[in-house]
């Protein structure tokens, strides 16, 4: 009984000295996955370019025989045009909404704001990737 009871004071204490991440840390990585997926955000643009092109071109490349039925091309394009603004929509309205400065806060109300937002960019690099890999699929197609 004795020895039960200073086991558990020595894993209360253990536990206690456990500190919390510093916000700043938890920040730097929400950030820096920012900063990812940012890149994934110019890919996106850069293939809704080509999306364009092709789109503009269809009646070319239905005459080139690149293209059987212009009206599905055409509705392929749209949807994958959506996908890739859907993820640029939700990106920039994810920044609009983000405060990396949370003054007057504590760090572990910082550090769970931090986190929270950290799940977020992961959420917004998933759908970027999802439409960009979906994207990059159709485009193959047309590559020379």
């Amino acid at each position: 009984m004795k020895n039960t009871i200073i086991l558990c004071l020595i894993l209360l204490g253990l536990q206690a000295c456990q500190s919390e991440p510093d916000y700043k840390s938890v920040r730097k990585e929400v950030l820096d996955a920012h900063d990812n997926v940012m890149m994934d955000g110019e890919m996106a643009i850069k293939n809704k370019m080509r999306l364009d092109t092709i789109s503009t071109n269809l009646d070319s490349l239905s005459k080139a025989k690149l293209v059987a039925d212009t009206l599905a091309e055409k509705q392929t394009i749209s949807q994958l045009q959506l996908k890739l603004n859907t993820a640029d929509e939700q990106m920039n309205d994810w920044m609009h909404k983000f405060n990396a400065e949370l003054d007057g806060k504590s760090n572990a109300e910082a550090v769970k704001y931090f986190k929270a937002e950290k799940v977020k960019v992961n959420i917004l690099d998933s759908l970027y990737k999802e439409a960009i890999g979906e994207s990059n699929i159709y485009l193959s197609k047309f590559k020379k």
